[in-house]
């Protein structure tokens, strides 16, 4: 499943090794993140009074993380990013998990794939029956198939996409701010 997913890009994999202490840098990621569950469903902290982009928990060795969900945030913020920080000689080397597929997810894929299939079966016995409604329900069925089964994908691979655009950037930051304090 989770090749058939890689493969579909909502699920995207990226590794950077940075030149920073690996303490500094969990340091400085905590400060960038609210602690706090990284959960779909009921966790919506529109209202925050917190400055931090990032919600989840960060340890020594690992993070999970996922972008703060905002009031009227067309991004969905539906991807989840966990990784593994390991040292190389002076080097801290991020391997990174991005996925914005969710479990959730299949039940409404299954609900809508069975509810999709008998209304197709309907429409063709009810044609057979004789008239017009298959050839003109076809059509209008395949497009809003396409739409309902589409979109959510688009809104996964987007918000996957542009997770791994923020945490690269946000990483090579801190790597530049600690940097300079250490200099």
């Amino acid at each position: 499943m989770k090749t058939f997913l890689t493969r579909l890009k909502v699920i995207d994999h990226f590794t950077l090794e940075i030149e920073i202490e690996r303490s500094v840098f969990v340091k400085r990621l905590k400060q960038s993140v609210d602690t706090g569950d990284t959960g779909v469903i009921f966790s919506f902290e529109a209202f925050a009074s917190s400055k931090n982009e990032y919600r989840g928990s960060v340890g020594e060795h690992e993070f999970e993380i996922r972008r703060r969900r905002k009031l009227f945030d067309r991004s969905g913020a539906l991807a989840i990013a966990k990784g593994i920080l390991r040292l190389r000689d002076s080097n801290l080397i991020i391997e990174t998990e991005v996925n914005s597929f969710h479990k959730i997810f299949i039940p409404f894929y299954i609900f809508m794939l069975l509810f999709y299939m008998i209304f197709f079966i309907v429409s063709l016995t009810v044609g057979t029956v004789g008239g017009l409604f298959p050839l003109l329900a076809f059509p209008v069925l395949l497009i809003h198939a396409a739409f309902m089964l589409g979109l959510p994908y688009m809104f996964m691979r987007r918000s996957t996409q542009k997770m791994k655009y923020d945490l690269e950037r946000e990483f090579y930051f801190i790597a530049g701010n600690a940097s300079k304090d250490l200099g």
